[in-house]
């Protein structure tokens, strides 16, 4: 299927959408084409392994130990039995959703395609709201409100995604392994942060490196970051990678990353589980002259091996003018 633009996607929906109870109004095809434009704005599943749910759970192998190799001294003996221990990693589907109400008078007094504002909303805003949850999120966040005005970026709304997993910063901090920079971003610090790694930051060219505006900002005036005007014409940039560092780690500018913070990973680390890819659908609500529109998808997130993870904590933030 040749790859569509938004605008495309939106020709093919008015063909196919219906009034009355709530359907699905993407056939397999376009939502497809739809979650593509949804990877476009969102670094976190462009580079982490993804898999496929059947069910709500899955379960994935992991392996605990490895086998050993032993020296054979006498020739035609026996020899040492060696043995590996493995676990289960479990994955568990968690909904995101998104809905909202708009009159008819919206659609019919709008200047330009309302229905394509409201996709490309929709795409950005699902976007945004996985990787913000892959990165930063908290299923233990402490400090709450039931009411989403009184919200801040302390105090969460108790229907925030970012309670449905916790994110590979937040695992850094509470289980992996944490690194007290107390400086400016510089390749020395990414060089500790792959040291505290250990054998998981020894394939380089699979190392992520997630950082504060501000500290990517200073990473980018090192002379050891290649960035992406030097990548080349057939290079695949992604949204807000900023280059590699030593021309192998892959270095990105997130602004869901705190001020003071940053995370290195290994890309084979983090699993992604999609139960449910993007559903939409639209529905007429009569009495109110109203039209719903709603997003919805249902996920999973978890990290195979948590010491692979490394998080930089009191790196310096900008002063204020």
């Amino acid at each position: 299927m040749k790859k569509l633009t938004m605008d495309g996607i939106l020709k093919l929906i008015k063909t196919v959408t219906t009034g009355g109870a709530a359907t699905g109004f993407l056939d397999s095809e376009l939502v497809a084409t739809y979650v593509d434009i949804v990877r476009e704005n969102n670094t976190v599943r462009n580079v982490f392994r993804t898999v496929p749910m059947a069910t709500k759970t899955r379960t994935i192998p992991k392996l605990s130990t490895a086998t050993k190799v032993y020296y054979q001294a006498t020739e035609g003996a026996e020899g040492q039995e060696t043995t590996f221990t493995s676990t289960q990693l479990t994955l568990t589907a968690k909904k995101l959703m998104s809905w909202i109400e708009i009159s008819e008078e919206t659609f019919e007094d709008s200047v330009g395609d309302m229905r394509n504002t409201i996709m490309e909303m929709f795409a950005k805003g699902m976007a945004a709201g996985e990787e913000e949850v892959f990165l930063i999120g908290d299923v233990d966040y402490p400090n709450t409100t039931a009411t989403e005005a009184n919200a801040t970026s302390t105090i969460w709304f108790t229907k925030d995604a970012k309670l449905a997993f916790d994110g590979i910063l937040t695992i850094g901090i509470e289980s992996g392994t944490r690194h007290v920079a107390a400086g400016n971003m510089t390749a020395d610090i990414a060089r500790e942060l792959i040291y505290r790694m250990g054998l998981y930051g020894k394939r380089r060219s699979d190392l992520l490196l997630y950082l504060n505006p501000w500290s990517a900002n200073q990473l980018m005036g090192d002379t050891k970051m290649v960035t992406v005007d030097k990548y080349g014409m057939k290079a695949t940039i992604l949204t807000g990678e900023v280059g590699k560092l030593y021309n192998q780690i892959r270095t990105f500018d997130s602004d869901y990353i705190p001020e003071t913070k940053g995370v290195m990973t290994f890309a084979p680390n983090i699993i992604i589980g999609d139960r449910r890819r993007v559903k939409i659908a639209e529905d007429a609500v009569i009495k109110n002259d109203t039209v719903l529109w709603a997003i919805t998808e249902r996920i999973a997130l978890e990290a195979e091996h948590d010491a692979g993870i490394v998080a930089v904590t009191r790196l310096s933030s900008p002063t204020a003018s």
